[in-house]
């Protein structure tokens, strides 16, 4: 059976809104689906993060799928650059980033140095196989558009949505669910 890995973003949880919704839809596409709540989510490191994905998932193969979104597409990238060798189903990346804005606080830059810092093997993660979808939104106030669609569309090669007006995708920005990623997940059946 496929099986998807649902992984959310700094400060998140496996309750919120939008979240529950893609492990919602995910199953209802008859993928056998797993909502992870991450480690220590206001303080996310990349270690603790890989690790409890490679303590949930076990292996990575053809059927195996993920959907992240902000810092916890991130955390699916680091945890596959571990798994050279391994086939892979594919994944969506929903307001992925390698550059962030709006880092406020001196302790939230401090978080997010290690993961703007720490390169990403992406040759490793291509050799995988996989289809990859990225989503971004126009007017997103922490993953600046150009500079990280052009990232990802060297490093992955994916398809690329750019949604109008969805801010980070988040309750606050008033997205509760992505129609779009139900279209996506249709293809990887």
């Amino acid at each position: 059976m496929k099986r998807i890995f649902v992984i959310h973003g700094w400060g998140g949880s496996s309750q919120e809104p939008m979240i529950v919704w893609l492990g919602k839809v995910a199953t209802e596409a008859g993928f056998e689906t797993v909502v992870l709540d991450m480690p220590n989510p206001l303080v996310p490191t990349i270690d603790a993060w890989t690790k409890h994905i490679e303590d949930n998932v076990y292996y990575v193969d053809k059927d195996t799928y993920f959907i992240g979104h902000s810092i916890g597409c991130q955390a699916i990238l680091r945890y596959l650059e571990t798994n050279k060798g391994s086939q892979l189903g594919g994944a969506i990346l929903i307001a992925p980033w390698l550059q962030i804005t709006n880092i406020k606080t001196q302790e939230e830059q401090d978080i997010a140095r290690p993961w703007i810092d720490r390169p990403i093997d992406f040759a490793s993660i291509r050799a995988m196989g996989g289809k990859f979808v990225t989503i971004f939104s126009d007017n997103d106030t922490f993953v600046p558009l150009q500079v990280n669609k052009d990232a990802f569309e060297k490093a992955l090669n994916p398809k690329i949505i750019i949604e109008q007006g969805r801010g980070h995708f988040s309750e606050e920005d008033g997205v509760t669910s992505l129609p779009m990623v139900l279209q996506e997940l249709n293809l990887f059946k």
